[in-house]
């Protein structure tokens, strides 16, 4: 074979090989570049948006400080607002304030706002601003032209902390996009070369348009992103250029341009292994939050089996997390799987759901004990199958807490301070629903009386807000009139310290007696309190309700004599001397126990119930 025949194929596939290469490169150099371009756009928009949202933060503190309220709505302070606005710094250095009233006036600007004027795009932010419910403080951000300048502007509605009052003033905090903010933005962010110029169409050129909330278009930013393939490029291009023209250094080239492609091969594997770690560690940092709540959490697919369970699930029903996988969900739950109102209550995804479903459920755990449990319940599809998602927390003891409000007999209703019924106990609600007395309109209580329901709303204002005495013991209190020949309501208001506001205003409590309902002393407890026999307390018993001696004789079928000799042992055990101290002694005492969780009421069909109060 000759030199030419062997060296012909030998150039032709190093050609092809060359060929092969510089479209690599140029394909993998494309990509970078775009790759980097699209990081830096990334990172810009990162800028801007942490910008933002410091003004957001700041125009909020400074709208919900304790001041800015009376000083800015109620009554416009000027000295104020220039002592507490004109030099405010953000976390990218001063920034300016404006403050808009109501009706859209200009109230006040820092020197460093520049013009008096309320521009196009600052009202939409504005009006954004004033779309938000009022006692969330939030803030809206964007994209304003004040001055013929861009700028980076806030704004929060001005109100009371902890209110909802506002009358529509909003502060606003902007922030140029001047080159010292563009500089700093650059060195934070590692985006070089920004700079902001006119809205022209910017084909070719790496930039955003910059658009009001209008959709009106204010200015282009752009940069000077880097180009690591075109480096990548003319690094490698000098010796494949050198390779085509030497032929005998041809193989040579080809072999060190592979092994360069091996390298970069290489590090394309261990950035590929690297994102692996992170999506794997990301995954770990999933289960360990998931395990970690205290909240149970549990899937189940289709069939209604358990799929997954973190351990809090496992935890509350009492299983190991691996007993519960594969096993029927509604193995959790106690009971039916429909309700009275016919309500499924079974555990199954539900592809034709999807919407969040709260519901309580009898839990059953694995030693077979019930308690209550508050679910709720999210249907999702996830790789064409149907999962439920089910978020399980035991709320046993609330629903106790809730029944023992229930057992007391006296009424106990929770309102605020404009007696809006905010909690009542069951006795409370039997009240209110009966109309009698009180009752219950448009959502707050009131009294029968014009004149009561006054009475009633300035007794709940003046404890929610701390201003009634508290060192008169007769204050917080009151009767309700229920009509003639029935006795009235005895009413009690007592502060509860609950979410206090930043006003001091507070949660009322009103106690409700009904004294219609006559209070006895059963002589089983007589009894056991002054050790007596329980003869003698069935004696204190007729006295309590007002009987003479005789009557009691009579009533017990006993004979005078015997009542009297009994009443002398009970005076020496009580250590009392007339019947008018011993009864005081024994209804102080009863008192007493009602106060601390026993009443003792008259029955319709027995002779003594004891009720919780």
């Amino acid at each position: 074979m000759s030199l030419q025949a062997l060296i012909t194929p030998i150039v032709a596939v190093l050609v092809i090989l060359v060929g092969v290469v510089m479209s690599v490169l140029l394909t993998g150099t494309g990509i970078q570049n775009d790759a980097e371009a699209a990081r830096s756009q990334q990172q810009l928009e990162s800028a801007f948006k942490a910008v933002g949202r410091d003004l957001g933060r700041l125009a909020t503190g400074l709208a919900r400080s304790d001041d800015a309220y009376d000083k800015l709505v109620d009554g416009f302070d000027e000295a104020w607002a220039r002592a507490r606005l004109s030099a405010v710094q953000s976390g990218y250095g001063p920034a300016a304030v404006m403050v808009v009233g109501g009706g859209d006036s200009l109230l006040f600007r820092s020197e460093t706002a520049g013009i008096a004027e309320i521009s196009p795009t600052i009202r939409d932010i504005v009006a954004d601003a004033r779309n938000f419910p009022e006692a969330r403080g939030d803030w809206t951000s964007a994209f304003v032209l004040h001055g013929g300048q861009l700028h980076i502007a806030s704004a929060s509605i001005v109100a009371a902390p902890g209110s909802s009052s506002a009358d529509g003033t909003t502060l606003i905090v902007l922030k140029a996009v001047d080159d010292a903010l563009l500089i700093r933005l650059s060195e934070d962010f590692l985006v070089q070369g920004i700079r902001v110029q006119p809205p022209f169409d910017i084909q070719g050129t790496v930039g955003i348009v910059i658009k009001s909330p209008e959709g009106e278009s204010l200015a282009a930013i752009t940069w000077e992103p880097a180009r690591p393939g075109d480096e990548l490029f003319g690094y490698l291009l000098v010796p494949i250029v050198i390779a085509s023209l030497i032929a005998a250094l041809l193989l040579a080239t080809f072999l060190r341009t592979a092994v360069r492609a091996a390298q970069q091969l290489k590090q394309g594997a261990a950035a590929l292994a690297e994102s692996g770690e992170a999506l794997e560690y990301s995954e770990t940092m999933l289960s360990a939050i998931i395990h970690g709540v205290a909240d149970g959490i549990v899937s189940i697919d289709e069939s209604g089996k358990i799929t997954s369970a973190n351990a809090s699930m496992a935890r509350i029903f009492g299983y190991e997390t691996e007993e519960m996988l594969g096993q029927p969900a509604d193995m959790l739950l106690a009971g039916t799987k429909h309700d009275e109102d016919g309500e499924d209550k079974s555990l199954i995804a539900d592809p034709n759901v999807d919407v969040e479903v709260y519901r309580e459920f009898a839990g059953r755990r694995k030693d077979g004990g019930r308690f209550v449990l508050d679910t709720a319940i999210s249907h999702i599809t996830y790789q064409s199958r149907a999962v439920a998602i089910a978020i399980m927390r035991d709320i046993t003891e609330r629903k106790q807490a809730e029944e023992t409000l229930n057992l007391l007999s006296t009424g106990m209703a929770l309102v605020d301070r404009d007696c809006r019924l905010l909690l009542a106990n069951r006795s409370a609600s039997r009240l209110l629903d009966g109309g009698d007395g009180l009752a219950l309109r448009h959502g707050r209580i009131t009294a029968a009386r014009r004149d009561q329901v006054e009475q009633l709303r300035d007794l709940v204002d003046e404890t929610c807000m701390g201003t009634g005495k508290d060192d008169d013991e007769g204050t917080g209190v009151m009767t309700v009139d229920r009509g003639d020949g029935v006795r009235p309501l005895s009413i009690k208001v007592a502060p509860v310290q609950l979410n206090a506001g930043a006003d001091g205003s507070r949660v009322a409590a009103i106690f409700i007696r009904d004294l219609e309902v006559r209070q006895s002393v059963p002589p089983e407890v007589v009894a056991k309190l002054f050790g007596l026999t329980l003869a003698e307390a069935r004696v204190v018993v007729e006295l309590v309700k007002g009987k003479r001696p005789q009557e009691v004789a009579e009533e017990l079928g006993v004979s005078l004599n015997t009542v009297r000799n009994q009443l002398k042992q009970i005076f020496s055990k009580t250590n009392t001397g007339r019947q008018s101290e011993l009864i005081s002694l024994v209804l102080s005492s009863a008192a007493f126990v009602s106060e601390h969780g026993l009443e003792i009421e008259d029955g319709e069909d027995s002779d003594i119930q004891l009720t919780g109060s």
